[in-house]
């Protein structure tokens, strides 16, 4: 299959039970499994999946993305997105994505017609310029940028009170 066959855009989609991606290189932290689950299409095709991973945005994380190779679509699932603690919300023109508090809205997609494609800019593969965090991935987004993109070693450095 060529890559320029496949999607680019992520759509939230509450008709798949999960987040899934033909686009490897999209995702972060893969993890291979050996006897993957089989997928089935609306058009009786089945893939299966190869692994999963994680989708990382510049202000949060989604978890458990399936690696379905040979799938075209990028697809965000509401219900894993509920599941993980996320609001979701719909109207007329947008969807929502916001913490579980709503206190805060990570996204906000507008719609194209009946479809809400996911408006973010995703950070591809594994970061070459800085250490995974212990702390909460979203939070330790935030202050890496808040901080001017520092190493995340020295921000869990900081939060565990190595440097005063």
């Amino acid at each position: 299959m060529c890559k320029e066959e496949q999607e680019e855009e992520w759509l939230i989609d509450s008709a798949f039970s999960l987040h899934m991606t033909g686009r490897l290189e999209y995702l972060r932290d893969f993890m291979p499994i050996c006897n993957g689950e089989n997928v089935t299409f609306d058009n009786n095709v089945n893939r299966i999946i190869k692994g999963y991973s994680v989708l990382t945005a510049w202000n949060f994380s989604i978890q458990k993305v399936a690696y379905v190779e040979g799938f075209k679509h990028n697809l965000i699932n509401v219900g894993q997105l509920c599941k993980a603690g996320y609001q979701v919300k719909f109207d007329n023109e947008y969807c929502y994505i916001m913490t579980s508090d709503r206190s805060t809205c990570l996204i906000k997609s507008k719609s194209e017609g009946t479809m809400y494609p996911l408006d973010v800019s995703l950070i591809i593969g594994k970061p070459q310029f800085c250490f995974l965090s212990k702390a909460v991935s979203e939070v330790s987004w935030l202050w890496h940028r808040k901080l001017v993109h520092l190493e995340f070693r020295y921000i869990n450095n900081l939060v565990t009170g190595e440097f005063v």
